[in-house]
């Protein structure tokens, strides 16, 4: 069996001959060290002892400024003359100036050399010190504070002064805010306020001479209360707290000055004795940075790569799976990592495909819904138009009482189902982030109070009371949107008037702080009905979501109401709906919203301009541009009423054959319509030079319940819309609306 030596060039093999020779070399530096260390341990002693007693007496100068900030103030200082962090910091004091001597008589026995000069003058200022904190007891002693002292005096004869004298009490309370001022200052200025205050009251004839007496005795010990004062000081540069600074201040360079000047000494003695330290210790360094230079370039030479490699993966945008690195290394670590990195580059861009995908998907699905949900609105829109604006109607006709009700419950019926679709629509647009909040100036109690109103008769209906508190703090002009703040308290309210048969119902509004131009403002909504369980009041705030099954049979609702409240105060930058089960029955809805206070804008009652709807402009007919046969006979007859002859066209081609041989005054243009919808028919009308000659409104008829579809009506030269279901009301003042603009525009038929 041969032996075979190892090979030299081997990494392995340098590695442990490095690290051998260092090892070698380390146990040498521990041999000689142990030999020098008996020499230089009693000379670190003594500078230890010397730097504890310094730190000692700046740890001891906190003790004296606990004292000025709290210790003055205790009791037992002025009752039995005794404070403990004063005590403690003169016994420290007297303990410190000891252990001085002590040290530098041990200094002298190592022949180390001493400045007896500096040891004198220390000694010295210890000594002052002492005398100058007790003289600063005996002052602060006599100054006193609160019921103690001159202080103590003070306050006793300012006591007289307000229960027994005809000193009015406004003149105490400056006499007492000067004195507080020059107490928590020493401003002389204080000082100026109180005499000046002193001479103009002293002479007042209403004053009788005990008074004036006792008023003299208050401004002399105020006088003695300044000189005191004086003499303490309150800060670092006056009196006697500026001669304690100033000692402390000496004592502590003083004690610097001693330890460096023996460090010194200690220094050079220890240099001699380190040397040999240095030159091994330099020579283990220069071995060690051979060491970690070469070991750097053979282990990083693949790790360089590696990263160079990662780097261009990111910049690809995880796009790029291929490597340029060779996964193979010397190392069987480095190889191990090379290997790990590219299963988790195959695993990473795996799932940054899947994900690409699935985002997609759930993009298309966002787009589908919205698009759904704004088929769908137009679908159940367009028969409810139908519906409401045939109730409409009948109501305006001749009904005995029974067809009357039947004619509300209907009407009632068709409005609760077309606020179901606005619910669902509102949620879906929040989802969506297409819910836009918009801020205007606004009467906000006086909104508020006409917001009461809509429910007086469901009150009265149901005996029960309804409360409104406004706190008087609030400013009445505000920035705000007064469409959503009041699309969530109406939600509130009803809520809280749907589940109350007894007791009341209270809206409050209250100030909770103001900062520069914002109120934070609380609305809170309480009822007395059939509560909550406390255990549910998160999930109450989810879709779709209500805190009993047997709530939604016996009362009703989507379970959207909430949601949307909360995401709608949520948008307007308030914070969560809170919501609590009281102990005595009944729930509390609260939320707080920040509401910039108006400085500039004049408020505008409706955010909508006021016209009169009583049609003094002669209209000779109008064209109802519609697909719909339902949605075409309820316009038609809602004119009819109006007395308004009327054409109709069944898409855009038809609109424009009609307006090239009639004239009309208005056109009521549906949105979408097969063959030509609505756009595209707007645009040709307006690229007649017949249009050119004359223009008239074309109002938008669109049942979408999307800004998007409204903004674009806009945008392709439609004059204003209208939202299906149409209704009377609304019908009236567009046509007044848009007629009264066409007459302020100088129209020839414009009647005055």
């Amino acid at each position: 069996m041969k032996f075979s030596f190892p090979n030299i060039r081997d990494f392995r093999i340098q590695i442990f001959l490095s690290f051998s020779l260092m090892i070698l070399l380390i146990v040498v530096w521990f041999i000689f060290y142990l030999l020098i260390d008996r020499k230089i341990d009693h000379l670190n002693n003594f500078n230890y002892k010397s730097y504890r007693v310094s730190q000692d007496f700046s740890a001891n100068i906190k003790n004296f400024q606990t004292f000025l900030l709290y210790g003055y103030k205790e009791k037992d200082f002025y009752i039995n003359n005794n404070q403990k962090d004063l005590t403690k910091y003169t016994t420290n004091l007297k303990k410190q100036r000891k252990e001085v001597d002590l040290i530098f008589n041990e200094l002298e026995k190592l022949n180390i050399g001493t400045n007896q000069q500096l040891i004198h003058k220390l000694s010295k200022k210890i000594d002052t010190l002492t005398t100058i904190s007790n003289q600063f007891k005996k002052i602060a002693l006599i100054r006193g504070f609160k019921d103690y002292g001159i202080e103590g005096k003070m306050r006793e004869k300012a006591h007289f002064l307000e229960k027994n004298t005809p000193i009015k009490k406004t003149i105490i309370l400056q006499f007492r805010r000067h004195e507080k001022d020059y107490l928590m200052r020493l401003e002389a200025t204080y000082i100026h306020q109180f005499e000046n205050l002193y001479n103009s009251t002293i002479v007042e004839n209403d004053i009788d001479l005990a008074t004036k007496q006792t008023l003299k005795e208050y401004k002399n010990y105020f006088d003695t209360l300044v000189r005191l004062s004086t003499t303490l000081g309150n800060s670092q540069h006056q009196g006697l707290h500026e001669k304690i600074n100033h000692a402390n201040g000496d004592i502590e360079n003083l004690f610097a000055q001693i330890i460096n000047l023996n460090e010194k000494k200690i220094d050079k003695l220890k240099t001699t004795l380190l040397y040999f330290q240095l030159c091994l210790t330099l020579f283990m360094i220069i071995i060690a940075l051979y060491l970690c230079i070469y070991i750097s370039k053979y282990f990083t030479k693949d790790i360089k790569l590696l990263s160079l490699d990662i780097s261009n993966y990111i910049l690809s945008n995880f796009k790029n799976p291929r490597s340029n690195v060779i996964h193979k290394s010397s190392i069987k670590e480095v190889d191990f990592l090379l290997n790990s990195y590219k299963v988790l580059k195959e695993k990473l861009t795996e799932n940054i495909n899947s994900l690409e995908k699935n985002t997609e998907v759930a993009n298309n699905t966002a787009k589908f819904k919205t698009q759904f949900l704004a088929n769908m609105s137009h679908e159940i829109r367009s028969p409810l138009n139908g519906v409401i604006g045939m109730l409409n109607l009948l109501k305006t006709s001749t009904l005995n009482s029974e067809q009357n009700e039947h004619i509300e419950i209907a009407e009632h019926s068709a409005n609760h189902l077309l606020g179901i679709v606005n619910m669902i629509l509102d949620h879906s647009k929040m989802e969506a982030g297409k819910m836009k909040i918009e801020e205007y100036p606004i009467n906000l109690k006086k909104e508020l109070t006409k917001l009461i109103r809509l429910f007086e008769y469901r009150i009265k209906d149901k005996n029960i009371a309804l409360h409104f508190n406004y706190d008087d703090k609030i400013f009445s002009n505000i920035l705000c949107d007064n469409l959503r703040l009041q699309q969530v308290l109406i939600n509130l309210l009803d809520n809280a008037i749907k589940f109350t048969s007894e007791g009341s119902v209270t809206l409050e509004v209250n100030l909770l702080h103001q900062k520069e131009d914002v109120q934070y403002l609380n609305f809170k909504v309480t009822d007395s009905g059939i509560g909550i369980d406390a255990n549910k009041t998160e999930q109450m705030l989810l879709a779709f979501e209500q805190a009993d099954l047997t709530t939604t049979r016996k009362y009703g609702g989507t379970g959207l109401g909430l949601t949307i409240s909360n995401q709608l105060v949520h948008l307007m930058g308030g914070s969560k709906l809170n919501i609590i089960a009281l102990e005595s029955g009944g729930t509390s809805f609260s939320f707080d919203i920040p509401f910039k206070v108006n400085t500039i804008a004049t408020i505008v009652e409706n955010n909508n301009e006021i016209y009169n709807t009583q049609l003094e402009i002669p209209i000779n007919k109008v064209l109802i541009v519609e697909d719909n046969l339902i949605n075409q006979k309820v316009l038609r007859k809602l004119l009819d009423r109006l007395k308004i002859p009327s054409d109709i066209a069944n898409n855009g081609k038809e609109a424009l054959i009609l307006y090239n041989e009639n004239d009309y005054d208005i056109i009521f243009m549906d949105l979408h319509m097969p063959e030509m919808d609505g756009f595209e028919a707007t645009k040709e009308i307006h690229s007649l030079s017949k249009y050119k000659s004359k223009n008239i409104p074309i109002i938008a008829v669109t049942a979408s319940a999307f800004d998007e579809d409204k903004v674009k009506a806009i945008a392709n030269g439609m004059d204003d819309f209208i939202t299906k279901p149409v209704v009377m009301k609304n019908l009236e003042e567009i046509i007044a609306k848009q007629m009264n603009l066409k007459c302020f525009q100088g129209n020839d038929y414009c009647i005055n």
